[in-house]
């Protein structure tokens, strides 16, 4: 999962301190961010297939790798 966690592609926005920041893959963005403020993920263009079904379904569990992320 940790593979296709990072090879995935979309609109990523991170804060850290008063800096937003924009990032396109999740392999780019830090380790170390204050808060996640945009996960949207590109989503493959129908009709879906069974792959695609079960990528869209690992979004919820990649927006929480991403949130574990986030500095508290």
């Amino acid at each position: 999962m940790e593979e296709s966690f990072l090879a995935l592609e979309g609109d990523f926005t991170v804060r850290t301190g008063q800096t937003l920041s924009e990032y396109h893959k999740i392999s780019e963005i830090p380790e170390k961010f204050d808060h996640l403020i945009k996960f949207l993920p590109n989503i493959p263009p129908s009709p879906h297939s069974e792959h695609d079904h079960e990528h869209m379904g690992n979004f919820t569990d990649y927006i929480h790798m991403l949130q574990a992320r986030e500095q508290k």
